[in-house]
């Protein structure tokens, strides 16, 4: 569940019409489509047996969807998904689909509490830098320790030699010219 509302309960009849057991109407798969895209969750059961439909009614509204309107899934995405059911990875693709969608979900949820607090743009833009410096550093440790240029160019005698070499040149060059 989504937000821990109960979930809608949609009853289908022999005729294979939905009933929505709130409105008391029937109801369409695409008005079904529309509430869970709403942030509602539905429930969906056979009004006879009482057998749960539910996932056999969102896997018809995903075909829906990616027939209709411009397609979510990439063909080889769909291919990966069909060679995943068998014996080997069926136990770790649902997992792994519902690990990525709730990274997604907090991203976009980021991603629009960022927008909503443009209070101070360049906080944001400053705490993003800082998040991004403590991925980068935990990944390449060695760009962590890195020097800062304002402590190489301190107390560098090289580097001071290479500058009074330059100025000695430049001054050459001038009188030549």
């Amino acid at each position: 569940m989504s937000d821990g509302q109960t979930p809608l309960l949609i009853k289908r009849y022999a005729s294979r019409r939905l009933y929505n057991t709130e409105t008391s109407e029937y109801t369409t798969l695409e008005e079904v489509s529309d509430i869970i895209k709403s942030g509602r969750d539905v429930k969906i059961i056979d009004k006879v047996s009482g057998e749960d439909l539910s996932r056999e009614y969102m896997v018809r509204i995903i075909v829906e969807n990616e027939s209709r309107e411009l397609p979510v899934l990439p063909l080889d995405t769909l291919q990966n998904m069909v060679r995943s059911y068998n014996e080997k990875t069926l136990a770790l693709v649902p997992k792994f689909l519902e690990a990525s969608y709730e990274m997604l979900n907090k991203s976009q949820n980021q991603i629009m509490e960022n927008f909503q607090n443009v209070s101070d743009p360049l906080k944001n833009l400053k705490d993003f830098q800082e998040s991004q410096k403590e991925i980068l550093s935990a990944m390449f440790p060695f760009m962590a320790s890195s020097p800062k240029k304002e402590n190489i160019e301190k107390n560098n005698p090289e580097l001071d030699e290479l500058k009074k070499q330059m100025a000695e040149m430049q001054k050459k060059l001038d009188n030549m010219g």
